[in-house]
C-alpha cells in the first residue's frame, strides 16, 4: 500500500491556471470538442491500439490497460458496492470472498479490513479525488483503477506517483470520446449499447459510459462489459441525500447533488440496465434493505442481512 510521505502534498487544483487554459480552450474551439477541456492543462492521452499512453505535464508516465482483455476470465458474480448508509447494517462478510468494484468512498472498506483486494475501482468525478484522494493511499498495489479523464488529472495533481501504483482503466465518454467531436450514438454499432427515452447504457467499455447522475451507474456498466451472471448492488440507498455516507461523519460530509438527478435520470437508467440484464439473461439485484429504489425494478436480494434476511 502507498504512504503518505513528507514530501507528497495534498491535492493543489491550480485553480485560477487550470480555468483559465480550459476557458481559453473552449474559446478557441466549437462546441463539439468542448468535453476535451476536462483533462486540461496537465493531461494528455493518446491512443495505442486498445490502450492509452497517458502524458503528465508533458511526459510519459504509464499507459492504461484494455478493456477487451479485461473480459478474459470475469467473474459470473459481482458486487458494486456504494457508500449508502445502509452498508453499516448489514453483514458485509460475504464481500470478503466476492469480485467486489468499489466506487467513490466504498474504498473505506479496504481500509478497514472488509475487501482485501477489490476486483476494481472505479471513480466518476474528480471532486471525490479532490475532497477525499488520500483514501486511495490504502488500496493495494495494482488495483484496478477505472477513472473518468478529470479524475484522472485530479489523481495526477494529487500525488504523480499514484499513476504507477494502480493498474489504469480509461472511462471515456460514449458520447464524448477524448480528443474527438461528440458523436452521435448512430455512429456506433448498436450492439454496443441500449437506449431508451434519455436513458443509455454501455455495453463494451472500449466505446466509453453513460453518466446517470450516480457513480454507482459506472460500476453497473462495468458488470455489463464483463458479462456477469449476477450483479448485486451494496450500499445503493438513495435515501442519504442530506445525510453522511457510511465513512463520513456529518462534520466532513461531502455536497452529494444526486437528489435532482434520482427521479430524472437515475430511475431511467436503472430501468434500462434492469430490462436489459433480463434480456440478457443477467440477474440484477439490490442488496440495500433500505433502497428507495422500488423492488419493482431491482429486486431485493437478502444476502447480506445480518439476520435470517426476511424483510
Amino acid at each position: 500500500m502507498l504512504a503518505t510521505s513528507a514530501g507528497t502534498a495534498r491535492y493543489k487544483p491550480f485553480k485560477p491556471f487550470t480555468q483559465f487554459v480550459r476557458l481559453g480552450y473552449r474559446l478557441t474551439h466549437p462546441p463539439s470538442m468542448h468535453h476535451v477541456a476536462r483533462t486540461l492543462p496537465y493531461l494528455n492521452l493518446s491512443p495505442q491500439g486498445d490502450v492509452w499512453r497517458l502524458h503528465w505535464q508533458g511526459r510519459f508516465v504509464t499507459e492504461t490497460h484494455s478493456w477487451a482483455a479485461l473480459r478474459q476470465n470475469a467473474p459470473e458474480q459481482l458486487f458494486v458496492v456504494g457508500s449508502g448508509p445502509s452498508v453499516r447494517e448489514q453483514n458485509l462478510a460475504p464481500l470478503a470472498r466476492a469480485a467486489c468494484v468499489l466506487v467513490n468512498g466504498a474504498v473505506a472498506l479496504c481500509r478497514e479490513g472488509v475487501v482485501k483486494q477489490p476486483y476494481a475501482v472505479v471513480i466518476e468525478d474528480a471532486r471525490f479525488i479532490q475532497e477525499k484522494g488520500d483514501m486511495l493511499r490504502c488500496l493495494p498495489r495494482g488495483t484496478r483503477l477505472c477513472l473518468v479523464g478529470s479524475a484522472l488529472q485530479a489523481l495526477g495533481a494529487l500525488d504523480p506517483a499514484l499513476f504507477g501504483h494502480f493498474r489504469l482503466y480509461y472511462l471515456d465518454g460514449f458520447e464524448t470520446p477524448y480528443g474527438k467531436p461528440r458523436r452521435s450514438l448512430e455512429e456506433v454499432p448498436p450492439q454496443h449499447y441500449r437506449r431508451k427515452g434519455e436513458a443509455k447504457l454501455s455495453l463494451n467499455l472500449q466505446q466509453g459510459h453513460f453518466g446517470c447522475g450516480t457513480v454507482m451507474y459506472a460500476g453497473v456498466q462495468l458488470g455489463f462489459h464483463l458479462r456477469v451472471r449476477q450483479l448485486l448492488l451494496v450500499g445503493f440507498d438513495m435515501t442519504n441525500f442530506n445525510q453522511p455516507r457510511f465513512y463520513e461523519t456529518p462534520e466532513n460530509a461531502a455536497w452529494c447533488g444526486l437528489e435532482k438527478a434520482f427521479h430524472s435520470r437515475v430511475l431511467p437508467a436503472f430501468e434500462l440496465a434492469a430490462q436489459t440484464a433480463r434480456q440478457m439473461g443477467m440477474t440484477f439485484e439490490n442488496c440495500s434493505h433500505t433502497s428507495a429504489v422500488p423492488r419493482s425494478i431491482l429486486p431485493f436480494n437478502p444476502l447480506l442481512m445480518p439476520t435470517s434476511g426476511n424483510q
